[in-house]
């Protein structure tokens, strides 16, 4: 896919130095200029989206917006190459596009209407910590017959939909989501950080729910519930520029399960 629109958001004046300009972009120090410091930036990533307009068009667009867990949750659920069951068969996250309708593990059809990206670099090439992504690969068959198949590579923040009695018996919970950190036994389920970049996705369906990716159920991209109100305004306002196919994020709508913590998770299943 083509990105013709690109924001301000974190722009660096370009009559700057290239090498400069990379510094002071992702560099949060401070870099002289003709003598002059330049005033320290906060680090941003590049962002890629490419969504379904209300005619049925698909629009894209390439934002710079801060490199935060807020912002990165959106984009980096799945590796390139992760399978989507849709309903014409697997179709490779990367080749998804808006308004491709995906088989959830609730039983429904859902349209997508978002499909966003970023890269995840290995730490060599990056001048700052906080702007390493880990990963978790979870080898094929480690959490069941056919979870995964074969080996999936996940976000630093997605979540599985858990089903399994114990959540029934202790929270009274059909099904939950749950970090895939907390799957993470150092055999199976491995968390690494990548030694070239790895393109990243994430896609918001109309309705959220599970997405079935190599035999796991994935959960949707959901900003989560009362999200406005735990955001200064001016930042959320950049969030929501995000995702033009909806006028607010209340278009989200609810949760298809409730979430839990990676502590509650390791409480629930010992």
């Amino acid at each position: 896919m083509s990105y013709p629109h690109r924001s301000t958001v974190g722009r660096i004046p370009s009559d700057l130095d290239p090498a400069v300009n990379v510094a002071a972009r992702l560099g949060r120090a401070t870099v002289p200029v003709d003598g002059r410091p330049l005033r320290a930036m906060p680090l941003t990533r590049r962002y890629e989206a490419a969504w379904l307009t209300p005619q049925g068009d698909i629009e894209t667009s390439t934002r710079l917006a801060p490199a935060t867990p807020l912002f990165e949750e959106a984009f980096s659920a799945l590796a390139r190459g992760s399978l989507i069951q849709t309903e014409f068969g697997p179709v490779a996250v990367e080749d998804l596009q808006p308004g491709t309708r995906v088989l959830t593990a609730e039983g429904r059809s859902e349209t997508v209407t978002w499909v966003g990206s970023m890269m995840a670099y290995p730490r060599a090439t990056t001048p700052h910590p906080d702007d390493q992504v880990t990963l978790t690969r979870i080898t094929a068959e480690s959490l069941g017959l056919g979870r995964p198949m074969p080996d999936l590579m996940l976000g630093p923040r997605a979540r599985i939909c858990l089903r399994d009695t114990r959540l029934r018996a202790q929270l009274g919970l059909e099904a939950a989501y749950v970090p895939a950190r907390a799957f993470v036994d150092g055999v199976g389920v491995i968390e690494l950080t990548p030694v070239a970049p790895v393109p990243m996705f994430h896609v918001v369906l109309a309705r959220h729910g599970s997405l079935r990716v190599a035999g796991l159920e994935i959960e949707s991209y959901h900003p989560g519930e009362g999200i406005a109100e735990m955001i200064a305004p001016r930042m959320l306002s950049l969030f929501a520029a995000l995702f033009p196919q909806m006028p607010t994020l209340a278009g989200f709508g609810p949760l298809a399960h409730p979430r839990l913590t990676r502590f509650e998770v390791e409480g629930v299943l010992g």
